[in-house]
């Protein structure tokens, strides 16, 4: 590649990027870009805290949440071919105290936890707010997990776990003799000389590390520090790797290498084979369509994609390799209310040769931003101007609609949440979950008649909405 080439593709990233920052508010962001095989991009952008406004750099740590998971498989991956695992072996061979309430997982195996296709729920409550630090963490909670039921026979379909990767560590744990984190340390960071990055947050100097950021309406619509910091031992496997844009490019490399970098070796190029096999359909469609073993898979543009995301608590993260380009994105923000999928597709549209002059701003985002700024008839004469002048510049995603309006819900703000809903059903008239969600707003706030037309508008568009014609039912014989 060209020095020219490459000088062009950074002004465009530093362009989209800057665009992008300013128009979501966000706190900190980090992002570094790989092509044709070579670290090209790794900056800082924004504050580490909203507070103290330190600026973010390249040598900023970010919490990685689910990309942990990545490290997770590299990591039984390097098991294997010592014979150490067996893919298809059941998980009570390597942990016997393994148990849920179903008999039926005595059949689980490795490759399912790896796939998501085990049959076991996600969790629900990670208790970032009362951390766990010592070393029996990880198997005291999977003992905890005894009295959980599986959802269906292991093996018929997918369904995300957080829980199922978390025995997967414990099996790192006891195959290998030493704890989750130390493996990770030993056999995949330090390998890669990615020596600032650790699944062991105690391990790591706390003024390196960025603060989380959650969304605050109280005082309109912004960033405020998180009063906690999502880190458990209990939950390390799944979301606990803290790192950097330049040594996520490291592991990037690797992995677009066939395991290799600079002669040191993390995955037998012949392992690719396995854990880079399409195991499920997801259901989830672009480039999260298929789970191989702990990566997604999916096409962008007619180009293959290898990734894998993570959200926490005031954290998101995305992990893009393209290894027909030989190139991968690495994206972390501080905060986990801030959508990331635009930012990553205008990354990956400038590394395949398109001009990308600006980036799409979130519409459900900038509504909710107005709704709680500047009130409800003004939110409508934007979003109306909006419509006038062309939707072109904006992102527009049903579920984002529909997820923004729970979320101000959750804050406390439910005539707000149901002003947002009202918006997002004038953009998707015809949205069947919109209608549902608007119909349970309202009748949390006592609206039962206008919330009964939604319901029956919701189950006029999807007949098969069985709930929603219960509720139905319900609200008419109370009449």
């Amino acid at each position: 590649m060209s020095n020219k080439h490459k000088q062009s593709l950074i002004n465009q990233l530093d362009l989209i990027i800057n665009d992008f920052v300013v128009k979501e508010s966000v706190p900190g962001l980090a992002i570094g870009v790989v092509y044709n095989k070579e670290i090209i991009y790794t900056k800082g952008f924004g504050v580490k805290n909203v507070d103290t406004k330190e600026p973010v750099n390249e040598h900023s740590l970010f919490h990685m949440a689910s990309v942990s998971k990545t490290f997770v498989s590299t990591g039984i991956m390097q098991l294997v071919e010592k014979g150490r695992i067996d893919l298809d072996s059941h998980v009570i061979e390597y942990l016997p105290y393994f148990q849920l309430e179903d008999d039926r997982y005595k059949n689980i195996t490795i490759r399912q936890m790896l796939s998501h296709v085990s049959g076991m729920p996600d969790e629900d409550e990670f208790n970032w707010d009362k951390p766990q630090f010592d070393d029996e963490a990880l198997e005291r909670y999977v003992k905890s997990i005894r009295d959980r039921s599986l959802m269906w026979e292991p093996g018929t379909k997918y369904a995300y776990s957080n829980m199922a990767y978390e025995v997967l560590g414990d099996v790192i744990h006891k195959v290998s003799g030493k704890s989750f984190e130390q493996y990770m340390k030993d056999h995949i960071l330090d390998v890669l000389g990615m020596n600032e990055s650790h699944f062991l947050k105690l391990s790591i100097p706390e003024e390196k590390i960025v603060t989380p950021h959650v969304l605050s309406i109280d005082e309109g619509y912004t960033s405020i520090v998180s009063d906690i910091f999502p880190y458990n031992r209990s939950h390390g496997p799944s979301s606990t790797l803290i790192s950097n844009p330049i040594e996520m490019c490291r592991y990037a490399l690797a992995h677009l290498q066939n395991g290799s970098l600079n002669g040191a070796c993390i995955v037998e190029a012949a392992s690719y084979a396995a854990m880079w096999q399409s195991q499920v359909m997801t259901g989830m469609g672009g480039i999260f369509n298929e789970m191989c073993l702990g990566w997604y898979f999916g096409e962008y543009k007619g180009h293959r994609v290898f990734t894998h995301s993570g959200r926490d608590t005031g954290f998101r993260s995305n992990f893009i390799l393209l290894p027909d380009l030989g190139a991968a994105v690495v994206l972390m923000i501080n905060s986990d209310y801030i959508g990331t999928q635009i930012m990553c597709t205008s990354i990956m549209d400038v590394l395949m040769g398109e001009e990308v002059p600006y980036t799409k701003q979130s519409l459900a985002r900038l509504m909710a931003k107005t709704i709680i700024n500047d009130g409800i008839a003004k939110a409508w004469d934007r979003y109306h101007a909006i419509r006038l002048e062309g939707l072109e510049p904006y992102l527009l995603i049903e579920g984002e609609f529909n997820y923004v309006a729970y979320e101000l819900m959750r804050a406390g703000r439910l005539n707000e949440a149901i002003d947002m809903l009202s918006i997002s059903l004038a953009q998707y008239p015809d949205s069947s979950n919109l209608h549902d969600s608007m119909a349970e707003l309202l009748l949390m706030r006592g609206d039962k008649q206008l919330a009964l037309e939604h319901y029956k508008r919701s189950v006029e568009l999807d007949p098969s909405h069985e709930e929603g014609v219960h509720i139905i039912e319900k609200l008419l014989s109370e009449r």
